[in-house]
């Protein structure tokens, strides 16, 4: 009787350790991911910044809006004056770049945003800001829960691409790649409740897009709006600083910062 109920014990053991074991390599796996894909998305981002050099005049159209995270299921709204930044932010670039794009090497126009997790791209097409955003089902609003206060909404950070029009000469088609099919735009890393950027401003020190120097109604930030003259000098940022803070998914766990500095050849 007694070595029944000893064995009874092991194997009680043995099989919480098991399940303790397991749930820890299934966290770590989950971790490592969503970490990989944040350092993937990055690198994708500098890779794209760096292509900014214009063959031509030098000027290139470089957008940086300020953005805030929406309630759970709704689109980041932005430039309107919120003074909210890493913890909650939300930012937006556009910009025009020579970069690779597919199995070629395309002069297009890229923004990097956020989207509702619970929502995904459809196919390209359209003026940047996107407009491939399709509707996620209403009741599927990821959010991380908190031990007090209202739950956080989650994001997916997102790349557009769009070509030149050959017949309007607008940044407004998807991108084709050697066979002449349509380059999707894509979902770069989940998990994410911000997405700030900082511009390293003319006092030597990085600032908040608050107010941003190039927002999307004045690209060239010289103060004469949207429909600016090609001829007007631009206002240069030298490099800019991404913050994402991500979570490994939707359980209520630690939150991590992954930090990169971007040089622009333009600047």
């Amino acid at each position: 009787m007694i070595s029944i109920i000893l064995m009874m014990i092991l194997l009680g053991a043995v099989t919480l350790i098991f399940m303790r074991t397991t749930d820890t390599v299934t966290t770590s796996e989950a971790r490592t991911t969503v970490y990989t894909n944040a350092r993937y998305a990055l690198e994708v981002m500098e890779a794209d910044v760096k292509g900014t050099l214009s063959f031509t005049s030098g000027r290139q159209r470089f957008i940086l809006d300020n953005g805030q995270v929406g309630t759970p299921g709704n689109d980041p709204t932005y430039n309107n004056g919120a003074n909210d930044h890493v913890g909650i932010a939300a930012d937006r670039m556009i910009f025009r770049t020579t970069t690779t794009v597919a199995d070629t090497l395309q002069t297009v126009e890229i923004e990097y945003c956020l989207i509702p997790a619970s929502k995904c791209l459809t196919a390209p097409g359209g003026v940047l800001p996107g407009t491939n955003t399709a509707a996620g089902d209403p009741s599927k609003k990821q959010t991380i829960g908190l031990n007090t206060g209202a739950p956080r909404p989650l994001y997916t950070l997102v790349r557009r691409v769009r070509a030149e029009n050959p017949n309007t000469g607008a940044f407004d088609a998807g991108p084709k790649d050697k066979s002449q099919v349509v380059v999707q735009d894509m979902e770069l890393c989940n998990y994410i409740i911000s997405f700030n950027v900082e511009y390293f401003a003319n006092n030597g020190l990085y600032s908040n897009l608050q107010p941003s120097p190039c927002p999307l109604a004045d690209p060239l930030g010289n103060g004469t709006g949207a429909n600016d003259d090609k001829n007007l000098t631009p206002y240069r940022i030298p490099m800019i600083r991404i913050t994402l803070v991500i979570v490994e998914d939707t359980m209520e766990r630690q939150e991590r910062a992954v930090q990169k500095t971007m040089w622009i050849p333009m600047g």
